[in-house]
């Protein structure tokens, strides 16, 4: 074979070799053929991953995360008022503005619901409140103005007597509402929130400063209806509510020995501070025994507190009395601070 021929044969295998290469496809023409045709598997595992992932998201995640919010939400109790205390029921009303907070940021509603209410320490529910349908855009306004029927009077009496012998307390409220936000799907959501309080501890609070102060002071000679002196007292309210508890006395004792007892009439716990009118009888013989002769510095004289009885228009409010009753303390008075009243 001639040297031209090799070259020719060369050249020819050379030219067989480009155009296949050139007829093999692009990497992008494999895609879309292979697209074409598995396209619905494809679409098969994208909606499985929604399922998977974003429906739970949606239906779980999202009622989660609802419930942490409100079960950890810290709910000011300012503007809650307690009022016309029967035996078993009292009237409770709030108006107030909250902030949502925590990631809402748009509007929707959490539906009516029964919150029921407990001691937490018990399963014994001790009211059923209904709670209005609440609804809400970047905030919510809280409006409530109702009566609040008991269904276990003693309950509530263990719950009076915590918040009156405890600087705190809690009350246990489980519910079952559903939440609508904006577009996405209903939530249903199982609160079960321990509403935290600030409470009395009784012995503590009196001795503290600014817990109480009388600003005025009469002697009664004779005694009127049974009362010897009549006072002004101003007290701090460490609860954020207002609780109206009507006729409350307290039996006073000196050294272990009775020294008299004093009636409040018309007892309205007020936020913040309170001022009531105080009737009362006292031993002003055994007082000044104890000024004179007591171990006390500069007038102090200390006088034993204890709750004897709660009644509203006439009738005893067992909670409020079992309240009362749990007060047992001891103030330190400065006699002479309240002698000057007189002069």
């Amino acid at each position: 074979m001639s040297k031209s021929d090799l070259e020719d044969s060369s050249g020819s295998d050379t030219n067989v070799a480009t155009e296949a290469l050139a007829k093999k496809p692009t990497v992008w023409q494999r895609f879309k053929t292979h697209m074409k045709k598995w396209w619905w598997v494809y679409l098969i595992a994208f909606c499985c991953i929604v399922l998977v992932t974003v429906l739970p998201l949606l239906y779980v995640g999202i009622p989660h995360f609802a419930n942490d919010y409100i079960n950890k939400y810290q709910f000011d109790y300012d503007g809650i008022a307690i009022t016309n205390p029967r035996p078993t029921s009292f009237r409770v009303s709030m108006s107030k503005k909250i902030s949502m907070g925590g990631g809402f940021s748009g509007s929707g509603h959490l539906t009516a619901f029964n919150a029921s209410i407990r001691v937490p320490s018990s399963n014994e529910e001790f009211a059923l409140f209904p709670v209005p349908q609440i609804d809400f855009k970047n905030g919510a306004d809280i409006n409530i103005d109702q009566d609040l029927d008991l269904s276990c009077v003693d309950c509530l009496s263990k719950l009076a007597v915590a918040a009156a012998t405890n600087e705190s307390f809690g009350a246990l409220v489980t519910g079952d509402p559903d939440l609508k936000f904006g577009a996405l799907p209903t939530a249903h959501l199982n609160i079960h929130k321990t509403m935290n309080m600030n409470g009395y501890n009784v012995t503590d609070f009196v001795n503290s400063q600014g817990a109480f102060n009388i600003t005025s002071l009469e002697l009664l000679n004779p005694t009127v209806d049974g009362f010897n002196f009549n006072a002004t007292l101003a007290l701090r309210n460490p609860t954020p509510f207002t609780v109206e508890m009507g006729h409350v006395t307290f039996n006073l004792s000196l050294a272990g020995s009775n020294l008299g007892y004093v009636d409040i009439p018309n007892l309205t716990l007020q936020q913040e501070n309170t001022t009531a009118i105080v009737l009362g009888n006292v031993d002003e013989s055994m007082l000044i025994q104890e000024f004179v002769w007591g171990d006390g510095d500069s007038g102090d004289v200390t006088i034993g507190v204890k709750g004897h009885s709660c009644a509203y228009n006439g009738v005893e409010i067992p909670y409020f009395a079992a309240a009362i009753k749990a007060v047992d303390a001891s103030a330190i008075v400065d006699l002479l601070k309240y002698v000057k009243l007189l002069t």
